[in-house]
């Protein structure tokens, strides 16, 4: 079997296979950050994807979602960013409710999705915040969009991910309703995303388990540790 890379830091992965009654799912490991992807045979079309997107119920009819939404933006911008600064919702999917509501209480957002809004102004801006709200797991190339994500960021700027952070043991993840969703591609521990964001130049601020991290842009990269 040919070596996979991790996605993250770049360091071998160990495959290990996910056996039920209905199929196998291979997956890949890192030993070193402990970041866990799902081999690329197992992601699904475009169509596929965007299909199953297309099944979420994330409208504002949904009283218990949106509650889930107004929870981030309490937790990881309110309180780091004032009314008017620009943010852009990344991955802001078919029904982009989390902008609409950031600019209801007075900020001002740019939307990006691969599927639903396809815009490339964001390219050349730089934002004071970018949330990545329920967003991460679905992505195959983590890295190297987290390396644009990084260069848009003002001095001072945060970057919010929401995602269900990795189970402790591998039984655990094997049996976890997270990894059931078939556009579930990439899992994370705090601990991959601190390193890799480090490295940019930025620091840990917040750790909100279990699904909460905020990194702020310190504006020097030379001086980025890793945190523990």
């Amino acid at each position: 079997m040919r070596e996979m890379k991790c996605a993250m830091c770049g360091l071998a992965t160990e495959p290990f296979p996910i056996t039920t009654k209905k199929s196998v799912s291979m997956y890949h490991r890192c030993d070193h950050c402990g970041f866990i992807s799902i081999a690329s045979r197992h992601h699904l079309s475009p169509a596929d994807e965007k299909a199953r997107y297309l099944l979420h119920k994330n409208e504002e009819s949904n009283a218990g979602y949106l509650g889930f939404l107004r929870h981030f933006l309490q937790s990881a911008l309110i309180p780091y960013k004032r009314q008017g600064s620009l943010v852009l919702d990344f991955g802001s999917g078919p029904s982009p409710l989390l902008a609409k509501i950031a600019a209801i209480i007075g900020y001002r957002c740019d939307l990006y999705d691969p599927i639903f809004a396809k815009t490339r102004s964001w390219r050349q801006r730089d934002y004071d915040a970018i949330l990545l709200h329920e967003v991460v797991e679905h992505m195959r190339h983590p890295s190297a969009v987290f390396s644009l994500l990084t260069a848009r960021i003002k001095a001072g700027g945060i970057l919010a991910i929401r995602t269900r952070f990795l189970p402790g043991s591998i039984d655990d993840f094997s049996s976890w309703w997270y990894r059931m969703d078939p556009t579930h591609v990439s899992f994370f521990t705090p601990a991959c995303l601190t390193e890799f964001f480090s490295l940019k130049g930025y620091s840990l601020i917040s750790l909100q388990k279990p699904d909460i991290i905020i990194f702020r842009n310190e504006g020097n990269p030379s001086r980025a540790q890793v945190a523990d």
